[in-house]
């Protein structure tokens, strides 16, 4: 064989061409990463990638109406459930595609539910408890609770709404729940609700206020009469917000027809409080004599007048009183002082809110009342401190001195604490009635407010010759500022139901105008001033009036201006705008902010009618066919 060294000869020969093959192998690799020089370039750092700012899911919040009480095995939903999801930049949206563990409604008690949502990857959840009643046959229906914020008053002919309403069921383990699936009846003025479960019926009911259309406010026989309604700021408008609905006044007298046709409401109700009562006084004691019968007294109008001013029905009959549809507390008194002190307190016990009065006295003599030996300085302090006290407000006429003794106190209107009302004259808004007291200083007031209070009309009870007047006018005096004023409060209560006597008094005083231009006194001797029943409730004033005259005319025209000449306000140039004419009907749509009267002319100045705009409010049409009278408030209208 070959010998042993020749071996190890081939073995060191293959380790030399490998180690070379290895070098050439490093060299091209080395030789590749050269640029053209030749030269390896130092390599460059490649930046590392700016991390991005992602908005990223935060939390989800619940909110909603959504149902926590069950009963057992009754299905489970959360209908009424939103959910928002919140982000990491502070952002938040509405969410739908959630997800709800559903809980096992076969168990009695809280159970905790899962509402799930995922967005990009990250998933956040939040729960909410749900309670599930044992309603079983030993547990049942013991009534329904109504709550919530509901309408309850519509308009005649609209559809009456639940909206808002919430119906609680209540069981005999005190437990309860909201229902939904409930029945809804309605008869007249009353809402039934009926709720069914297990075969037992409950039943819960509310009131609601279903008001006639605001033309039977016009409809009323003798609106036009009344012309004090243009003097007390908007009336027309206020009734179609308020009309002293829920609201007692009573009126303190000597006599009162009960049963004038002008205190049954629109329904065929009595409007009078069957509480009404007659209050004497014999010497060591009161008397309370209560009923409607003990009250009717047909000897004098003066009571039923007062009464008529203050809240006369809304019923298509007669006149219309300031708060038409309040209630009304008669209270017959047998003209003592301390009858009256007592009705005042009475009145106060029994429902009502406001008083008005107006009889009275001077204080040496007897006037309207009888002497029983009483001081009025200190006679009617107790009573009307405890009416204030229970937030009752009383109106009283301030007295009728005019010329002879206008300034002197009268009793019980300058009691402190008593509203004292004096008189406006005939269709003004700053003169003053003649016959009206006033004060004779700013700080010897007793007079505080101003009202209408000359040529009034209203109803009565009188018999002249044999003849019943359930109607009638002319009459005058501080008597009727202040039913006004008290029908006022009942609207002003109607609206703030909670407020106090003292609260409608400052609102009462800071809503007046004051008199500025009155000839008969000064105007630091004229309270507070005019009273304002639309500034006293901010009712925006409804300036834009269609004024509407029918006639046999051949040519109409309207001339309005502002009665402060001053102020050089007018529609246009005597003898004003023509009016439009269409099926015996003149027309014209004015804003009448800036004027205060009104006539219409055939363009030649004769056959001329002054009316005051503001009772143009309603556009109601007149009819002045066959006219002399200039007075338009005295004629028919349609």
């Amino acid at each position: 064989g070959i010998p042993f060294y020749i071996y190890i000869f081939l073995f060191i020969l293959l380790l030399i061409y490998m180690k070379r093959f290895v070098l050439l192998l490093a060299s091209l690799f080395i030789l590749s990463g050269c640029n053209s020089e030749g030269v390896v370039p130092t390599p460059t750092p490649t930046p590392s990638p700016t991390p991005s700012e992602d908005i990223s899911l935060s939390h989800i919040s619940l909110s909603g109406s959504y149902q926590t009480e069950f009963s057992k095995n009754e299905s489970f939903t959360y209908s009424g459930l939103i959910v928002t999801a919140f982000y990491s930049d502070s952002s938040s949206k509405e969410v739908s595609n959630y997800t709800v563990t559903t809980p096992d409604m076969t168990l009695i008690g809280d159970q905790d539910v899962y509402v799930l949502y995922s967005e990009n990857n990250k998933s956040v959840s939040e729960k909410y408890i749900i309670t599930i009643r044992d309603i079983s046959p030993s547990v049942y229906l013991t009534e329904i609770v109504l709550s919530g914020e509901y309408e309850r008053e519509f308009f005649y002919g609209e559809s009456v709404s639940t909206s808002g309403l919430v119906v609680t069921a209540k069981y005999s383990d005190n437990s309860s729940k909201v229902v939904t699936n409930y029945q809804v009846s309605i008869n007249n003025e009353v809402v039934s609700i009926t709720y069914t479960e297990k075969n037992v019926t409950k039943t819960a009911s509310y009131n609601i206020v279903i008001r006639k259309e605001l033309r039977r406010v016009f409809n009323e026989t003798y609106i036009h009469r009344q012309t004090y309604l243009n003097n007390i700021g908007d009336i027309f408008t206020t009734w179609k917000y308020y009309r002293g609905r829920g609201v007692t006044i009573a009126v303190i007298d000597k006599a009162f027809d009960i049963y004038h046709e002008d205190f049954i409401d629109i329904y065929g109700n009595s409007k009078i409080d069957d509480k009404s009562a007659y209050i004497s006084f014999d010497g060591s004691r009161v008397n309370t004599s209560v009923g409607k019968s003990y009250v009717h007294d047909l000897s004098d109008s003066h009571g039923t007048f007062c009464a008529g001013v203050a809240s006369a029905s809304l019923n298509g009959k007669g006149v219309i009183g300031i708060a038409p549809e309040a209630k009304l507390l008669l209270i017959k008194v047998d003209g003592k002082p301390t009858s009256i002190a007592a009705a005042f307190k009475y009145a106060a016990d029994n429902g009502a809110k406001v008083i008005t009065i107006s009889i009275g006295s001077y204080y040496e003599t007897g006037d309207d009342l009888i002497d029983d030996g009483t001081d009025p300085n200190t006679v009617y302090t107790e009573s009307v401190n405890y009416c204030l006290n229970k937030g009752v407000v009383i109106c009283s006429a301030a007295g009728n001195g005019g010329g002879y003794r206008p300034t002197d106190y009268t009793y019980p209107g300058s009691v402190s604490g008593i509203i004292g009302c004096g008189g406006l004259a005939y269709n003004e808004t700053e003169e003053i009635w003649s016959g009206s007291s006033y004060n004779s200083s700013p700080s010897y007031q007793f007079v505080d407010v101003f009202a209408p209070s000359e040529n009034m009309f209203g109803i009565c009870n009188f018999n002249r010759d044999g003849k019943h007047f359930t109607y009638d006018g002319g009459w005058e005096g501080t008597s009727f500022s202040s039913p006004i004023v008290a029908g006022m409060a009942a609207l002003y209560f109607e609206k703030y139901p909670n407020n106090s006597g003292r609260q409608f008094e400052s609102a009462l005083y800071a809503s007046c105008h004051k008199l500025t231009r009155s000839s008969i006194a000064s105007s630091s001797q004229l309270g507070y001033g005019r009273v304002d029943v639309s500034s006293l409730l901010g009712i925006e004033r409804n300036y834009s009036v269609t004024l509407k005259v029918k006639s046999n005319w051949s040519n109409m025209y309207v001339y309005a201006w502002n009665s402060d000449l001053s102020l050089n306000k007018q529609i246009a140039a005597w003898p004003g705008v023509r009016m439009s004419y269409s099926s015996g009907t003149f027309t014209y749509n004015v804003n009448v902010k800036d004027y205060d009267f009104v006539i219409f002319n055939n363009g030649s100045g004769s056959q001329t009618i002054n009316i005051q705009s503001s009772s143009f409010n309603d556009g109601k049409t007149y009819n002045i066919d066959g006219f002399t009278d200039r007075d338009l408030y005295v004629g028919s209208y349609i």
